[in-house]
């Protein structure tokens, strides 16, 4: 979309300029064709930039469109179904292994789950667990 975005640019600046350099004809010549010249113009000016607006427009609700998809896509993966995570959940303790060979797998899954696997803890938070 940005060619668009540049072509508008260009388009307002060639009104600009041919508004100054149609008034300077307009001023200097008694005659009316340049008044028609400049309406002709005129009309082809604004259809022009009627149809480059719309063009921008439908891009902007697109990418809207796109966003709003994409956004309900990362809330659903990140939170499995559930597109409300405001729910508080309990937090879950780190268990402290303390020697018992029976409650090593109960320890090593949860600190595996709850902080090797964090990614959103970086490896200095991770350390200090």
């Amino acid at each position: 979309m940005p060619d668009v975005n540049v072509r508008l640019q260009l388009l307002e600046k060639v009104w600009e300029e041919y508004n100054a350099v149609q008034d300077q004809l307009e001023y200097n010549d008694e005659t009316q064709q340049h008044e028609l010249d400049r309406e002709a113009f005129t009309e082809t000016y604004f259809e022009l930039k009627a149809r480059i607006d719309r063009m921008i427009s439908e891009d902007r609700r697109a990418r809207d469109v796109s966003s709003a998809e994409s956004q309900k896509r990362r809330a659903t993966h990140d939170y499995g179904s559930c597109l409300a995570p405001k729910i508080k959940l309990p937090t879950i303790e780190i268990p402290k292994f303390g020697g018992q060979i029976t409650e090593f797998k109960h320890f090593h899954d949860t600190f595996n789950s709850l902080i090797i696997n964090n990614q959103a803890l970086d490896d200095d938070k991770k350390f200090h667990c």
